[in-house]
């Protein structure tokens, strides 16, 4: 039998000194309340210096795009991190989160741009493009709805429930549904179904297993280009989804534990393409961010040694 991988103690150790020292205050946070017996409160205190009085997230909270005004993106990132950490949803500025969200929809057929107008004005990925909307995609509309149905007011819950019905009507299609958009809505079905939603039929859990294994790379080979892995899609052995992706969870973590950096902490499978300054800051903000993903992800699993 082989034995079972872990992060060790060693590796451990040295991600701790590279994020100390080179992490964004934020990811630190995060990493210090995973290893370091930190807090909640202070990854919510660092998490909070990106959010503007509107109640959105901006100023490189999201380290591809560096427009100071909140975005939508970054805004829906703030919802994913607060359920990754089980941050308090029932918090003041949680509930900011969720004005900013309802007042700023547009009449567009996906409620909220992917990049506002104004990033282009400032340094940002090539892949924030600013393009106007044309089709309804659940990216980040479906974790929206989800908070505004579980956290938000009845005017927003209202809000809430008719997005759910663009998101599951698209799920159950046929129509494109791509990786970041299937993520979102597997994130609307998990946080329905942590509620015992109606919504939630033996349909709509058909047709989500259906999209992740259509955006779900199980070939190796291919993970460090920009594919969405396994793990990727269950961070946990409690996920709904395990055994659906079960047969890619080992070499997932195998392919982790063998590609971790010479500097001792993930590196991003993408890049700006660039070689400025501000690029190269942007790969080390995004090293911080995997490493603790990645990091607590094994934690999930049992496969850190502590």
């Amino acid at each position: 039998m082989n034995k079972i991988r872990k992060l060790t103690k060693n590796q451990i150790k040295k991600m701790d000194e590279w994020m100390q020292v080179n992490a964004r205050p934020y990811d630190r946070a995060k990493w210090n309340y995973l290893f370091n017996n930190g807090r909640k409160e202070d990854i919510v205190f660092e998490m909070l210096k990106y959010q503007n009085a509107d109640g959105g997230m901006g100023n490189g909270y999201e380290p591809d795009g560096l427009l100071p005004l909140s975005a939508a993106i970054p805004t829906a990132e703030a919802i994913f991190q607060s359920y990754d950490f089980n941050l308090d949803c029932n918090s003041e500025w949680f509930k900011r989160i969720l004005s900013y969200f309802e007042n700023s929809v547009q009449d567009i057929p996906k409620y909220w741009e992917d990049c506002p107008k104004e990033a282009m004005d400032y340094p940002h990925s090539p892949w924030w493009t600013y393009k106007p909307c044309l089709v309804f995609n659940p990216n980040p509309c479906a974790v929206v709805a989800s908070a505004f149905i579980r956290y938000g007011t009845k005017q927003q819950k209202e809000l809430g429930y008719k997005i759910t019905e663009d998101c599951l009507s698209l799920l159950k299609s046929n129509d494109f549904c791509g990786d970041h958009d299937s993520l979102n809505v597997m994130t609307l079905v998990e946080q329905l179904y942590a509620i015992d939603s109606p919504l939630i039929t033996a349909e709509v859990i058909d047709a989500m297993k259906r999209r992740i294994l259509e955006n779900v790379c199980f070939d190796s080979s291919k993970w460090n280009e920009y594919y969405f892995q396994p793990l990727d899609f269950v961070a946990s052995p409690d996920s709904l989804w395990y055994d659906l992706v079960q047969k890619g969870i080992e070499d997932n973590i195998n392919f982790w534990l063998d590609n971790i950096g010479e500097d001792n902490v993930w590196h991003p499978n993408f890049s700006w393409g660039l070689d400025t300054e501000i690029s190269r800051k942007v790969t080390e903000n995004w090293k911080g961010y995997f490493t603790v993903k990645r990091a607590k992800i094994l934690l999930n699993f049992n496969r850190v040694e502590l």
